[in-house]
């Protein structure tokens, strides 16, 4: 009998190769290996293997279209033949083969996952998300399938009962580092309506015998695992939550007020003190409200000395004002119950104030406007964060480039070896730190007018683990005084709120090295014709931009039965005092076309490279399919004539300097 397969220690070392990445000696040695042994179903998948990481992808075909031939049951071989169609573009029968692997073994998890990835790539999205919950079922410790649910969720709306949703959706708020809460609140909360009882919960505060059915209602909002965490991770988008929360907050007080102190309230009123945070107290209060505030936050200072204090009594102010600002808190000792709520509200905050200390600045900012706008963001920094979508793993700068398709040869482009980038306009860090878990051995430099911002930012990076960003305060407008240039500059939603926008992207564009990339954010004139109505309706009626004038407005909004400026209603910065502020009462606002945008362009002679925005770019290629179409500009003001809320978001879009 002829054997077909080398020994363990031959396999084991052509295994090695592969692991240490000396592909091409890995290719000599199986090659050499299969002209013994030109059967062996192991050597020869692994040879696919190495010509796939070496991009042979017309020969890896081959070479596993071989390997199923020769052992049409081994599941490896057909799931690496799909992942080889898959990479070709020939998703059907890459389709085929996965489901080939699934035939084999039902438990082949990543077959499921990949499946998912193609019908997410198809924009079938609900055959996606079935997909990633199967594999999730399957390994339940397999994060990549976490990411890939995290990113369908946030382009697919779920419109039905599903009973495994709610864990993954927690586990997705637990952990830091996968998605931002706020891309797939919308989820969360239908998660919430059609899969617990939390309509029947909220209807007990419609009923007559409210609030004597407060402590029933308070009991089923603690089984909420899903709504209590949700609370505490990002300000939730919905009115009908936030009313409802500023009821049962003002009978809790009553409650607190009376001497009443059930401990049934306690974890109830943690995630409700976090909300109020997260959200900056943008919640209605009435006079009466911030009488029994006043008077709760003086029983607390007379009994300081003799801790006479109840917890409920702490966690009830923290709903209404956050922590720091109680003079008695520093005297305060909190509970095992309190520690959560006072590092959110207490010790983040002196943290911060120590790292403005340590923030190094540029020049005194010497732009009227720009002063203005870091007084803004002094105030109100913008936005409070908990939790971040990173990236799995760190790219090196083409690859991470090559993933979004722009119009650009590649190989043409020198980088330099340690990339360098600036964040210009980083504001509390969101965009610092997603770009620094991006890009393999870079170093970023995050900019920002705001001291405040920069110390969020800071604390946060510390706390994820971020060591490679560089905080700097200062006026892009200065960006010379830093002598520098850079790889690539990211500068999204801040060059539309200076004086001179011009003035400030060609002063970006000075800071380019030769082959650098520039990622820029500007607001688009017809997505925001909405938005300009109420700015322009702000400023007619001449509301002072404070804390209460804020509040007042949304409430007006909210009671107003005309429905003309209901779409603010479902903007996710509707819902916390610096959203409004950055949305609504602005300093300055500048709004743009695309002829606008190709007209500045043009004047800094730069090129438009494609839009940032794959979801945006899916749908824009349902119309325009031709190859090159995503990267004319007048097909894209055509469409977006179509389609004015298309970039609602804003335009992002790449460009360089020619």
């Amino acid at each position: 009998m002829i054997k077909k397969e080398p020994d363990k220690k031959t396999i084991e070392k052509i295994i090695l190769l592969y692991n240490q990445k000396n592909y091409l000696e890995a290719i000599n040695f199986s090659s050499k290996i299969l002209k013994e042994y030109p059967d062996s179903i192991l050597v020869n998948n692994i040879s696919g293997v190495i010509h796939t990481e070496l991009k042979n992808y017309i020969l890896a075909k081959k070479i596993f279209i071989k390997v199923v031939s020769l052992s049409p049951k081994y599941n490896d071989g057909y799931y690496n033949l799909a992942n080889i169609y898959n990479k070709l573009g020939e998703e059907d029968k890459a389709i085929e083969n996965y489901k080939k692997v699934i035939d084999i073994d039902q438990n082949y998890y990543k077959a499921y996952n990949n499946l998912g990835n193609i019908f997410r790539k198809k924009n079938l999205n609900k055959k996606a998300l079935e997909y990633y919950i199967l594999t999730i079922k399957i390994n339940p410790n397999y994060v990549r399938a976490f990411y890939n649910l995290a990113g369908v969720l946030q382009h697919f709306i779920l419109d039905e009962k599903n009973k495994y949703i709610n864990k993954f959706f927690l586990y997705l708020l637990e952990k830091k580092i996968i998605v931002r809460p706020s891309a797939i609140a919308t989820n969360v909360i239908n998660g919430l309506f059609l899969n617990t009882n939390l309509k029947d919960s909220f209807s007990l505060i419609k009923n007559k015998n409210y609030p004597k059915n407060l402590n029933k209602i308070i009991e089923l909002l603690n089984e909420n695992k899903l709504l209590l965490q949700f609370m505490k991770v990002c300000p939730i988008p919905n009115y009908y939550f936030e009313k409802n929360f500023i009821k049962i907050r003002n009978e809790i007080l009553n409650q607190i007020y009376n001497l009443n102190f059930k401990k049934i309230y306690l974890n109830f009123l943690i995630s409700l003190s976090a909300q109020c945070f997260l959200n900056e107290y943008v919640y209605f209060e009435t006079d009466e409200e911030k009488f029994k505030v006043n008077m709760i936050n003086e029983r607390i200072k007379n009994n300081i000395n003799s801790k006479e204090i109840n917890d409920l009594e702490i966690l009830i102010l923290s709903c209404y004002s956050p922590l720091f600002s109680f003079d008695w808190c520093k005297k305060i000792n909190p509970s095992n119950e309190l520690k959560e709520t006072f590092i959110l509200q207490y010790r983040n905050y002196n943290e911060e104030k120590k790292h403005i200390q340590k923030i190094k600045s540029i020049k005194e900012i010497n732009d009227s406007v720009s002063i203005k706008v870091k007084n803004q963001y002094e105030e109100n920094p913008y936005p409070r964060w908990t939790n971040l979508g990173l990236s799995i793993e760190p790219k090196v700068i083409k690859e991470v480039i090559s993933d979004i398709n722009l119009d650009l040869d590649l190989k043409k482009i020198k980088f330099s070896k340690n990339t360098e980038i600036l964040i210009a306009g980083c504001g509390t860090g969101q965009h610092a730190i997603t770009t620094a878990s991006k890009y393999k051995n870079a170093e970023i430099f995050a900019l920002d007018l705001s001291f405040n911002s920069l110390a969020y930012a800071k604390r946060k990076a510390e706390e994820l683990n971020c060591q490679n960003i560089n905080f700097i305060q200062g006026d892009l407008l200065d960006l010379r005084k830093l002598d520098k240039k850079f790889d690539i500059i990211e500068s999204v939603g801040v060059l539309h709120h200076m004086d001179d926008p011009l003035a400030g992207w060609k002063s970006l564009t000075d800071c380019l090295k030769k082959d650098a990339l520039m990622l820029i954010g500007l607001y688009s004139e017809k997505a925001r014709e909405n938005i300009a109505n109420i700015r322009e309706k702000i400023n007619s009626s001449k509301i002072k931009t404070t804390q209460k004038n804020i509040i007042n407005f949304r409430k007006d909004i909210f009671d107003n039965p005309n429905t003309k400026w209901d779409s603010i209603k479902y903007s996710p910065d509707f819902y916390s005092t610096s959203g409004v502020r950055d949305l609504l009462f602005h300093i300055k606002e500048h709004r743009f076309t695309i002829p606008k945008i190709e007209k500045y362009m043009k004047d800094l002679n730069i090129k438009f490279l494609g839009f940032e925005d794959t979801y945006v770019i899916k749908k824009f290629k349902e119309v325009y399919d031709e190859n090159n179409d995503i990267y004319n500009l007048n097909k894209w003001e055509e469409y977006e004539k179509n389609n004015p809320r298309i970039f609602s978001g804003m335009y992002q879009f790449w460009c360089k300097k020619i």
